[in-house]
């Protein structure tokens, strides 16, 4: 099991450091907007039924998240939200516990507890558009 645990920090630590950003925070989080934009991306107040599998930070305002039946969110936090980056999970603080809610609910990384980031949107994405919004400040493959 150890040596399960020490591959897979390897792994993350390698990948870490071979994806080099092309962009500054407040460039990404500019991007991040104009992509929702131009791709014209739903807002929703309320996901009912939603249970967190698993989220990917992407800057200090967006993150994704993952939730069952497949389902994927780009969250828009409200204002910086520190340590999404080198944290090893989130929180998210439901008001429902049943469903993820604007303006109410929060997410906080687990090293940072008790700074609550405000969700200000939700917008529903497809594998696809996932893709396309990791790949914002990333090089490109030659």
């Amino acid at each position: 099991m150890k040596k399960f645990i020490t591959a897979l920090i390897l792994t993350a630590l390698v990948s870490a450091c071979s994806s080099t950003e092309t962009m500054t925070r407040q460039e990404k989080n500019l991007a991040y907007q104009d992509y929702i934009t131009k791709q014209q991306l739903p807002s929703l107040d309320k996901v009912r039924t939603f249970k967190m599998r698993g989220w990917q930070a992407l800057s200090d305002e967006f993150l994704i998240v993952s939730a069952a039946h497949k389902k994927q969110y780009l969250l828009e936090l409200e204002g910086f939200c520190p340590d999404f980056d080198f944290s090893q999970g989130i929180v998210i603080k439901q008001s429902n516990h049943s469903s993820l809610t604007t303006k109410f609910d929060s997410v906080a990384a687990l090293n940072a507890p008790g700074v609550k980031c405000f969700i200000k949107a939700i917008h529903p994405v497809t594998r696809e558009q996932v893709q396309e919004l990791t790949a914002i400040g990333k090089p490109e493959a030659a």
